[in-house]
């Protein structure tokens, strides 16, 4: 089944303030609302940007229309998205992109699609505890979801696996960095291996000589970790 998901626009607060962060075709939710405002937990298409009057034309799929101006009011309860045709069959693993307590979801969680129904544009999913769920993919709140088969370093704290492919970029300072190799690559039982955009450069980054094999064991010791229990040999690609 072919459904249409939504991901992450990633705008930071600046940017999220300023009409011309937002394109034609975005889908923008709101997490509060006020009287006379653009409700909460409904999705609005930007159907026009005036960058210069700063405005963004939302339109719901029902209801009233806004020229909402972020600059002045709900950048900081707005979220921007764009639309993605996924595929999706019965036996594959997805993983949820957005906190949904009322249906118990968290960003990070996964499931395994059990059955699918293409003509109700549904999915009947099996979470990690047993638990059976409907997802209706014509509604907002369903279709925060991707594939499963792969994680990000920090929703993947505490599982494993036999083999562990990570994939760091060298020039994202903030993130790539010695604890960050620490956790990715103690994930695997046997091996791992790191691909990444300049090995010279992520081996400088981490304080490693370039060509070295080295355990998640090293890496926890060079940062002041205590030693991970199954260190694996780490290849950098």
């Amino acid at each position: 089944m072919v459904a249409t998901v939504l991901e992450p626009r990633g705008l930071s607060r600046a940017e999220a303030r300023l009409a011309a962060s937002y394109q034609p075709g975005d889908i923008v939710a709101f997490r509060k609302s006020e009287k006379g405002r653009p409700r909460a937990g409904i999705g609005y298409r930007v159907e026009a940007v005036d960058a210069e009057a700063g405005t963004v034309r939302l339109v719901p799929d029902k209801g009233k229309a806004h020229d909402w101006q972020p600059a002045r009011w709900g950048s900081a309860q707005a979220k921007a998205f764009v639309e993605v045709e996924q595929e999706f069959r019965a036996g594959e693993r997805i993983q949820f992109t957005r906190n949904n307590y009322w249906a118990d979801r968290l960003n990070g969680q996964t499931a395994k699609v059990v059955a699918i129904d293409p003509v109700g544009s549904s999915m009947i999913l099996q979470r990690e505890d047993g638990r059976r769920e409907k997802l209706d993919m014509r509604h907002l709140a369903d279709r925060h979801v991707r594939p499963g088969w792969v994680q990000t370093i920090h929703s993947s704290q505490g599982a494993t696996c036999d083999r562990d492919m990570a994939h760091l970029e060298s020039f994202r300072a903030n993130t790539v960095d010695a604890a960050s190799v620490d956790v990715a690559i103690s994930r695997a039982r046997t091996s791992a291996a790191v691909y990444t955009d300049s090995r010279a450069g992520l081996t400088e980054a981490l304080g490693l000589r370039d060509g070295a094999q080295v355990g998640a064991s090293d890496i926890g010791e060079s940062t002041g970790h205590i030693s991970l229990v199954a260190p694996a040999p780490l290849e950098i690609t």
